[in-house]
């Protein structure tokens, strides 16, 4: 639900500012109108250390049993750790430049560099490092001084000793200030001094929820002194601010100035005021808001579409998922997360929810056409044969019997025993062939299919229909749009001399739909165009191209056909490569092939499923654009 926001001016005593503050924050429905909504106060140094070192104990594993000493503050514990992994990357850096210095010095071996000194001192001659290339070295004559060390990957090594110091063309000098042997024990005493110091820092680390306990009432010191920098002060001493309040807390807010020497008086809403949208959700509700909040916020005049959202996604999912087993799997899932984490914080619960209202309806959808891992199902299984879909084409299949039309006499020719069907279920049995040792019901795939595409179809009117329906008296035009959308549904099949699930179950017979629908089909778009010119004068000019647009967004629902075929007969390969694998291989195949095509099926449902509601049915009732209530809270950790 939207809930309608009032502005407040609220004004009393600055003797009593400190104390209105607090008890708003502690209240959480005002959200306080200032300079800072554009310009926030920068964070305090004491918020900031503590989120560096939240970030910092994050990267470890939590052990709450062991807790470093605790007698100081969150701020000081926090400053702790800091320099703690400031002086360990610090040593981590040390342990890097000491193992690329030993590989650089290696091919010249261990020796005393002050032993070098002294026999450089007494002999009066110069040693040198160099080393070059190994392809260059054997294709030119070396200076005989030159003593050969070693070859280390595609260079040589060498010692010169000189009465001065030489350079020799195409070399490159080595230049060693310690030797390996002393980089090896201040390497080995760096690796000690790690080690120390990241014991140090897990166990800091373990104090996360003690930082973050902090964090919570830092920040809520920092919202409160961020509000009061809002207030504007008179004479030094009254104090005033302006704020949002929601309509159903204006009782509460009397309530809250009640006890103090404050006032408030209701306010005009200016025109470059930015009005939140504020939702006041509860139970299934609340998870349609998380889910609405996904593509965007609802403008203040919007209508609340979470629950129809919700309702609408859920449906969607099912219909592409469409398998029984697949959302048995979702629902124990959601099951096991609800009941094995009964204290995780609400996001993760309504997460949960969902799952669990997603794995519902996909079961209900995938037992109502008989769908349960791919398995085939043969027509006479009471599962299938009593299943929604099944029962619809049996009525397809009694229809075309009774009638004898063209339809039945193609399957007759096709397959003459179905002239002896004695009901729609027995067309839909004998209208089969033999392929391949497996019997294929082509009759009964054939009506599957259609009646499936005609749902998806039928599910996109009346979710369009709807979503007219919201804004009706916003927008006239929809009473023409949705009768047109009708008359098309009835009256299309006569070009494409088809049979209707209207038709079939006898809601309307065929010539009567052709010539209903053909008149809707006139009507309402005569109707649509007639009201918007009504409504808004020249602006009606856009509405023409609305009868392209509704038709493009009515085809789009097929998708939840065509991705539902599309995973059924991936399920039906996977289980087939399964089978004839053998034992090992199949079981492999069949378990890789259905947590593929789980995957896929929650990426399509996800995807898709939202994407006929913030596309197709957002077009038509949702303004969009808005800006979230944010009023002053205190921050708890969930």
């Amino acid at each position: 639900m939207i809930v309608k926001v009032h502005k407040y001016l609220i004004y009393g005593v600055k003797d009593e500012m400190d104390r209105f503050f607090m008890l708003a924050q502690r209240a959480g429905f005002m959200e306080f109108i200032g300079l800072s909504h554009k310009k926030a106060l920068e964070l305090t140094d004491e918020i900031k250390t503590v989120l560096t070192a939240i970030k910092i104990a994050k990267k470890h594993e939590i052990h709450p049993l062991e807790l470093p000493p605790l007698d100081c503050s969150a701020v000081d514990l926090a400053a702790k750790l800091i320099a703690i992994h400031s002086n360990l990357e610090q040593l981590f850096e040390e342990k890097r430049v000491l193992l690329t210095e030993m590989a650089r010095i290696a091919p010249f071996g261990h020796f005393s560099i002050d032993a070098l000194r002294q026999l450089e001192k007494e002999g009066k001659r110069v040693v040198q490092f160099f080393c070059m290339k190994s392809s260059q070295s054997h294709q030119m004559p070396l200076p005989p001084e030159l003593i050969y060390i070693s070859t280390e990957y595609d260079l040589d090594y060498f010692i010169s000793i000189n009465k001065e110091r030489v350079q020799y063309p195409k070399m490159i000098e080595i230049i060693i200030d310690q030797p390996v042997g002393d980089l090896a024990k201040r390497l080995y005493a760096v690796e000690e001094e790690i080690a120390k110091l990241e014991s140090e820092v897990r166990l800091y680390s373990n104090a996360l929820p003690f930082l973050q306990n902090a964090l919570s009432d830092l920040l809520n010191d920092y919202h409160l002194a961020l509000t009061k920098y809002d207030a504007s002060i008179f004479e030094r001493a009254m104090f005033a601010i302006e704020a949002w309040v929601p309509e159903t807390k204006i009782k509460a807010l009397e309530g809250l100035l009640s006890s103090l020497d404050v006032t408030f008086e209701e306010i005009a809403i200016e025109t470059k005021d930015s009005i939140p949208t504020c939702m006041e959700n509860k139970g299934i509700g609340r998870v349609g808001e998380d889910i609405v909040n996904v593509y965007d916020t609802p403008a203040h005049t919007d209508k609340d579409p979470s629950s129809w959202v919700l309702i609408s996604f859920a449906i969607f999912f099912a219909m592409i998922v469409a398998d029984a087993g697949y959302g048995l799997i979702y629902l124990l899932i959601g099951l096991y997360y609800k009941f094995r984490y009964p204290q995780m914080n609400a996001i993760g619960r309504r997460f949960v929810k969902l799952v669990i209202i997603l794995g519902t309806a996909t079961m209900i959808w995938g037992a109502s056409t008989a769908a349960f891992f791919g398995i085939e199902i043969g027509p006479n299984n009471p599962y299938r044969k009593f299943s929604f879909l099944h029962t619809l084409a049996a009525k397809k299949a009694e229809y075309h019997l009774e009638k004898k039309d063209d339809v039945y006499e193609e399957f007759v020719k096709q397959f003459p025993s179905v002239a002896t069907a004695k009901d729609g279920h027995d067309f839909l049995v004998k209208a089969s062939v033999e392929k391949q040792g497996k019997i294929k019901y082509v009759a009964l795939e054939t009506f599957y299919d259609n009646i499936l595409m005609e749902l998806s179809l039928l599910v996109g009117i009346i979710h369009i229909s709807l979503s007219f329906c919201r804004y009706i008296f916003r927008n006239w035009s929809g009473f023409g749009w949705i009768l047109f959308m009708w008359g098309g549904y009835l009256y299309f099949p006569k070009i494409l001399n088809a049979t209707t699930i209207f038709n079939f179950l006898g809601i309307i017979s065929k010539p009567t739909a052709f010539a209903v629908g053909e008149y809707m089909l006139f009507i309402g778009f005569s109707l649509a165009i007639l009201t918007a010119i009504i409504q808004r004068k020249l602006g009606a000019i856009h509405e023409l191209m609305n009868a392209v647009q509704i038709f493009g967004d009515i085809l789009s629902y097929i998708r939840l056909y065509a991705l539902a075929l599309a995973g059924m007969m991936v399920a039906v390969t996977f289980n087939d490569l399964g089978i004839s694998a053998g034992l090992l291989g199949g079981i492999f195949i069949i378990l890789f092939g259905h947590l593929t095509n789980i995957s896929l099926s929650i990426m399509g449902g996800v995807i898709h499923g939202l994407r006929l509601n913030f596309l197709e049915w957002y077009h038509y009732s949702f303004e969009g654009g808005g800006r979230l209530f944010n009023p002053l809270r205190l921050n708890k950790r969930k």
